[in-house]
């Protein structure tokens, strides 16, 4: 299966009729919602689209009491860390901080189960920040304390062999690029020891991340030959909900400049004109 994935829905107005033009177009088949933001009526997503918890732990408004999560979040509720933030914070107070995390995952975790019925249970996170050791171990725990099947968990550290196969995008890779996709591959060696059995697909979406343009058609072939060698899927991450400046209302939107950004258009027309 290869899953053509769309992040942010139910960011802003825009960003989510952007998205769900896609779904239209018969381009997307799974999307990640906030938890935190607009409120998404569900049924207009069609069964056959896979729907997951878009764990947010650094943008909008918390979900657990703000009281009870002072170091994520400040007195109205903002969250306040991005991805290097909590970071810290998992390493220098970590017992604290665990405690903190759990009580903000579980408060999206319950939120998305009562949200979604009957479907199956997914997550991925938002900024990849579930892939912090304690975070990730957090949300495996949280999983089997709320009694929940989780049918799949985005693990987005990218294999390196289709990329090492295609040396005319050598010079095409931004410097911060690479350094997300060896930070979360290394992240990756400390959570693999939680994931159990939960099911995970190869992941392209880091090295091209904030452009996910005619790239995506050199290496997906050799992604596609690797799922069917070891027997996995791929799930493929796209951000076509771009937006203006008037449609993002909340007032902790942290990274407004990347949804604004002329590159996300250049996603959506990448992802509609893909065969």
């Amino acid at each position: 299966m290869i899953y053509f994935s769309a992040d942010d829905y139910g960011l802003g107005q825009k960003v989510s009729e952007h998205i769900m033009a896609c779904i239209d177009a018969g381009k997307l088949n799974k999307i990640s919602i906030f938890p935190n933001f607009d409120e998404v009526d569900l049924s207009q997503i069609k069964e056959d689209v896979r729907i997951s918890l878009h764990l947010n732990l650094v943008e909008g408004r918390c979900m657990a009491s703000p009281e009870e999560v002072g170091l994520l979040a400040d007195g109205s509720g903002n969250f306040k860390n991005a991805f290097g933030g909590l970071l810290k914070l998992s390493f220098f107070k970590r017992k604290e901080f665990e405690k903190q995390v759990k009580k903000e995952i579980r408060a999206q975790v319950r939120f998305w189960k009562e949200f979604i019925g009957e479907r199956p249970f997914l997550v991925d996170g938002h900024q990849h920040t579930h892939m912090i050791p304690s975070v990730f171990r957090v949300l495996i725990e949280v999983l089997k304390e709320e009694q929940i099947n989780a049918e799949y968990i985005r693990i987005p550290a990218e294999p390196l062999l289709p990329y090492i196969k295609t040396p005319s995008l050598y010079l095409t890779y931004s410097g911060v690029n690479l350094i997300k996709q060896w930070l979360l591959k290394f992240l990756w060696l400390f959570d693999k020891k939680y994931m159990g059995d939960i099911p995970t697909a190869l992941f392209i979406g880091v090295l091209f991340s904030g452009r996910m343009d005619e790239r995506v058609e050199k290496v997906l072939p050799k992604y596609i030959k690797m799922a069917e060698k070891d027997g996995r899927d791929v799930e493929v991450l796209f951000h076509p909900g771009y937006t203006e400046k008037n449609d993002l209302k909340n007032e902790n939107i942290v990274f407004e400049k990347f949804y604004l950004s002329d590159d996300r258009r250049t996603e959506y027309k990448e992802l509609n004109g893909l065969k």
